[in-house]
This record gives structure tokens, C-alpha cells and sequence, in this order.
């Protein structure tokens, strides 16, 4: 009996030696920051149990944030600062990190400090690109690029500049400490066979720390022949002959002609290629001698539409 409460005593004894680990915070925040400046903030870290504490590991999330710490093993008692070091080059815009500590504490063996910062690059665009989807060739398409002030002073532009693309202009006016930069693209000065494309512009500032930055511009133009239906498709029965009507029609009403219909499908022709005009009304036929299944053909159309020398229609055949 008297062993037994004694081992009893001696347990006791031995759970109630346990290191403790308490920070004075678990949380930093620099707010404003610049991302030209390292910026660093310290955990206080105290051992508050009777049992010495050893940290076996400080992991950062990432690689912009290090680590130092000033010892890894603590007596009761005893305090050390964890500094965690933040490099938000590369970075823009609301961030947040966490750091995971690692220790004996039995109770609190994994802890998770954290840090946040805003960003503010000196001169912020709103877009870091510009599309100009289905784009016609009868009329300008413009977009806008906002460039806000990050650090108070004014949005000063030297120039902006895109090599080989006269059919991107630009415009750009204030707006309090901001600057509206206006891309127009204008597709009738694109050169003839060209349908897409991505430029890009070089935007220059004022602000020797910024210099310039770069302005992506995708674009493609509307095709300027419209097929109807967009996909022929073809049901009924194997072993006969079958015929779809198919409709070309030029969006700015100018007489073109179909040169030539080159379909993968063995067998598949279409008719009234001798046609001039800008609609015109053709017809996809289907042999006869197709067995039943189904069939999925790209049929290519080749004009003389300067716009659009050639045009693709997709072609389905169900046979039963």
C-alpha cells in the first residue's frame, strides 16, 4: 500500500514538471509597407513552466519570410525573441504569412504565429492586361488602365510605346493623383491576313524608382464571314444521299467567293461554289455510302474575302 502511493506521488511529481510555452503575441502586423524595404518583427517567447522548453523547429510559410532565434533551449522562466524577417520584393496587395513553432510543451506542442502587410507598389495599374475580344474592323474598341498613386504623389507618364502595332493608340488624362491610361485599338489598320495577336507596351513614369511598366494587349478581330448554322449537323438513316443548307454571309456587305471546300470526310462535297456575292447560300452533302455510326468532319472553305481567307465549319453525322 505504502509502495503503491508513493509511485503515486513520484507520477504526480513528474507530470506536474512540464515546460510551458507563452508569447507575448501570436500575431504582427506592419500595415503600409513599401516593396523596396525588409521589414522585421520580434516574438517574445518565455518559458513559464518548471521543466526546461526546447524548440526543435521555426518554419516560415514561405521563402520571403526568415527566421532567428535567440536560443532553442529554456530554462523555467527564461525568455528569447523569435524575429521573423519579411522581404515583400516581387509582392503587391494585402499578404499575410505564417511561421509554425515547434516544441516539448505537451499541451501546446505546434504553434502558429502569423504577419501581415499591405503592399503599396508607388504606381498600382488596375489591369496588368488588356483583350479585345471579337474586335470589328469597322470602328475603334477602347479600354481603360488605371494608375493609382501608392505613395501620394502624382501619376506622371513619360510616354508609351508598342513596337510594330499602329493600330494601338493611346490617351491618358488625370484624375486627382491618378492617371487614366485610354488603349484604343482600331482593327482597320490591322494588316491584311491578320486576325490575332499580343503586343505588348512599354508605359513610362516619371518615377525614377518605377521607370516603366509593362502593358500586355491581346486582341482578335470578329470574323468578317459568319456561317449559319455555325454546325452542320446530319440524323437519319445510313444508305442514302442527305443535303444541309449552309449560309456565308459577309458582315460588311462585300462580295467575296468560296475558291475551294477541302472536308477531311471521304466523300462529303459541297455545292454552289460558283456563287458571288455577299451572302451566299451553299449546300453540304452527304454520300450515300456512308455506313451507319457517327461521323464528326472540320470542313475548311477557302475565300477570296481579304479579311478572312479561309473560315472553318464543323460537320456531325448521326446514321443509324
Amino acid at each position: 500500500m505504502f509502495r503503491r502511493l508513493l509511485l503515486a506521488c513520484a507520477a504526480a511529481t513528474l507530470m506536474a514538471q512540464a515546460p510551458v510555452i507563452s508569447f507575448d503575441k501570436l500575431h504582427h502586423d506592419f500595415g503600409r509597407i513599401s516593396p523596396d524595404k525588409k521589414v522585421a518583427a520580434k516574438y517574445k517567447v518565455t518559458n513559464t513552466g518548471n521543466a526546461y522548453l526546447n524548440i526543435t523547429q521555426v518554419r516560415p510559410s514561405c521563402g520571403c519570410t526568415y527566421t532567428m532565434l535567440g536560443k532553442w533551449s529554456l530554462a523555467p522562466g527564461e525568455a528569447t525573441e523569435i524575429e521573423a524577417m519579411f522581404d515583400p520584393k516581387g509582392i503587391k496587395g494585402l499578404v499575410r504569412k505564417s511561421i509554425e513553432v515547434v516544441c516539448n510543451d505537451p499541451k501546446s506542442s505546434n504553434i502558429s504565429l502569423s504577419l501581415e502587410a499591405e503592399v503599396i507598389q508607388e504606381i498600382m495599374p488596375s489591369v496588368e492586361a488588356v483583350y479585345f475580344h471579337s474586335a470589328t474592323k469597322t470602328s475603334p474598341t477602347r479600354s481603360q488602365v488605371r494608375y493609382t498613386s501608392g505613395n501620394g504623389e502624382p501619376v506622371q507618364l513619360v510616354d508609351v510605346k508598342v513596337p510594330g502595332a499602329p493600330f494601338i493608340t493611346f490617351a491618358y488624362r488625370s484624375e486627382g493623383k491618378d492617371l487614366v491610361l485610354e488603349v484604343a485599338f482600331d482593327g482597320r489598320k490591322v494588316p491584311v491576313g491578320q486576325h490575332r495577336g499580343v503586343e505588348t507596351a512599354s508605359v513610362r513614369f516619371t518615377n525614377p524608382r518605377m521607370g516603366q511598366l509593362p502593358l500586355n494587349i491581346q486582341w482578335d478581330l470578329r470574323p468578317s464571314i459568319a456561317a449559319s448554322p455555325a454546325e452542320v449537323v446530319f440524323q437519319g438513316a445510313a444508305g442514302k444521299e442527305q443535303r444541309q443548307k449552309l449560309s456565308l454571309r459577309q458582315g460588311d456587305g462585300r462580295p467575296f467567293r468560296v475558291l475551294s471546300a477541302r472536308p477531311s470526310l471521304q466523300g462529303l462535297r459541297v455545292e454552289g461554289l460558283d456563287q458571288k456575292g455577299s451572302t451566299l447560300e451553299l449546300t453540304v452533302v452527304l454520300p450515300a455510302d456512308l455506313k451507319a455510326g457517327r461521323y464528326s468532319d472540320i470542313l475548311s472553305l477557302s475565300t477570296d474575302d481579304p479579311d478572312q481567307p479561309e473560315l472553318t465549319v464543323r460537320v456531325v453525322a448521326l446514321l443509324k
